[in-house]
């Protein structure tokens, strides 16, 4: 089933990249461009931590007695042209230790979101870039929401590849049973392959860390920003395609990291899914948000 979102024809595919070249021209002739795209706020919400890893556990290769600079985990809000859209709903501490691992947390998402003024039970849309249990753990927080994801992930969670142990890692059953839930419900769209969801707001499969891995790229006021989510977890992955230690389809995704860095155009348009350094380079979304709420739509400062 094709979601209403699906259209493999808009700015991810032929007809996109023909529109981006005419729009150029037009620029370069000092004429008005054919139209003009929203331009999107990003919010990245930092709701826990961890202060360091094992370098294995970060990896692939890595020493599993040297540790090093743990992850930070997120979910993004995107506000324009008059709608709001939910990037991944995280994870709660219960969720976590259910899945053995231990994080230090600093808010729960959806009261992160009350306090940008985004009221996670009439929020309208949520984007998950994969079924990991840190991407989808409060579901039960969006009621009103649809749910955007990739054919190849929900085909992957709940099909023959969830009978090979090594694929169930980073899965809980009760959260796919949640996205299942929400197919009965008539609340999940999905989409094959690259997708156009709004003027603005691309949603585009990579592959590579999860077999539906996807990545968001939104229009701002300083270009087209891709929230890499895990299909690049920090920059050592596109910066030294230093691949990281959990994975679907290693060679995929290698390749990932060479699209989204094509993609990207310049590295401050590419969002890491967990590099502590996303905190700390952007700007607070208002004062006393540090290291809790950065907005991604502006400039970072490395």
């Amino acid at each position: 089933m094709r979601g209403r979102g699906d259209d493999r024809s808009g700015c991810g595919g032929k007809l996109g990249a023909s529109l981006r070249v005419r729009a150029r021209t037009r620029a370069a002739n000092g004429e008005e461009p054919l139209s003009k795209l929203p331009e999107y706020e990003i919010f990245a919400i930092r709701y826990a931590k961890q202060d360091r890893r094992s370098e294995a556990h970060m990896f692939l290769g890595g020493k599993p007695t040297k540790l090093i600079q743990g992850l930070d985990f997120f979910t993004y809000a995107l506000k324009g042209a008059g709608r709001t859209w939910i990037v991944d709903t995280g994870m709660t501490e219960p969720q976590a230790k259910r899945m053995g691992r231990a994080y230090d947390f600093i808010c729960r998402p959806s009261e992160a979101l009350a306090t940008l003024g985004i009221e996670a039970a009439t929020v309208p849309e949520v984007i998950l870039t994969h079924a990991h249990f840190d991407h989808v753990g409060t579901l039960a927080d969006y009621p009103t929401a649809r749910f955007h994801i990739q054919d190849a992930e929900m085909l992957h969670v709940s099909g023959r590849d969830m009978t090979h142990a090594p694929f169930r890692a980073a899965y809980h059953p009760d959260d796919v049973k949640a996205l299942i839930d929400l197919v009965f419900q008539d609340r999940m769209l999905f989409h094959s392959g690259d997708a156009t969801l709004a003027p603005g707001l691309e949603f585009l499969l990579v592959g590579g860390h999860a077999r539906g891995q996807a990545i968001v790229r939104v229009n701002t006021a300083r270009g087209w920003v891709i929230l890499a989510s895990d299909a690049v977890h920090v920059f050592e992955e596109v910066d030294e395609e230093r691949p990281f230690a959990i994975f679907y389809d290693l060679p995929g995704m290698l390749e990932g990291y060479r699209r989204i860095t094509q993609l990207a155009g310049e590295r401050d348009l590419i969002i890491p899914g967990h590099d502590h350094r996303v905190t700390k380079a952007y700007p607070p979304a208002t004062a006393g948000m540090e290291g809790k709420v950065v907005r991604l739509d502006k400039p970072p400062t490395w």
